[in-house]
């Protein structure tokens, strides 16, 4: 709306500009802008004081021409850059550079881990092992077991286990393979239950071959 009021008004606003612009310029003196009532009352001051103060302010005075030419600075102190070099020398003397240039190797996790976790706390390694190891097996890593294993409070831990999952693997389905989950968790677990299987086959075998010697 004010763009088109501004554009409406424009040729209103050049109407005869260069006869108004001819008239400010063939003025002898511009018009001055008016004074503070304070710097009037300053001027009229100096005036009574001075009648001929703008003569004296416009002509050139010898006297103080003379009076600086006896003006100078003597410095006896210590030059700015050598002060500064000895507080930046002071400095890093306090607080050196580190000398070991290499690169700051990465955490796993992105920070520092802490060697020592209060009681009733976890640290992020341990929230997703558990997490991890209930999502693998809920009943072995039950939320009463992870509670007592890591001294932490049950409400928290199931709180923790209902609203944090670990990232899963999901392939979706297509025409010749159905949808499964491939991640982490589903890898662990049938490594786990591969590893029973061997474990139990093993044994099958051991005491099989232990009645055949005792027969």
């Amino acid at each position: 709306m004010g763009a088109l009021v501004a554009k409406a008004l424009r040729p209103v606003k050049a109407f005869n500009i260069e006869n108004r612009a001819h008239r400010v310029i063939s003025k002898e003196k511009p018009t001055p802008a008016p004074r503070y009532p304070g710097n009037i009352e300053d001027l009229k001051r100096t005036l009574e004081a001075d009648p001929n103060i703008d003569e004296k302010l416009d002509k050139k005075d010898p006297a103080l021409d003379d009076r600086l030419k006896d003006v100078y600075v003597t410095s006896y102190g210590r030059s700015e850059d050598d002060v500064t070099r000895e507080l930046r020398k002071k400095q890093s003397e306090v607080r050196p550079l580190p000398q070991d240039r290499k690169l700051v190797e990465d955490f796993e996790f992105g920070f520092r881990e802490p060697e020592k976790i209060k009681y009733g706390r976890a640290s992020l390694r341990q929230v997703v092992t558990f997490i991890s190891a209930h999502q693998i097996d809920s009943k072995e890593a039950s939320p009463d077991k992870i509670a007592f294993e890591y001294k932490l409070k049950l409400e928290d831990v199931e709180s923790i286990l209902k609203y944090f999952k670990t990232f899963e693997i999901y392939i979706p389905e297509t025409k010749k393979t159905p949808a499964m989950f491939a991640g982490p968790a589903h890898l662990k677990k049938e490594l786990i239950e591969s590893q029973k299987k061997a474990i139990e086959e093993k044994s099958m075998l051991d005491a099989k071959t232990l009645r055949q010697k005792k027969s």
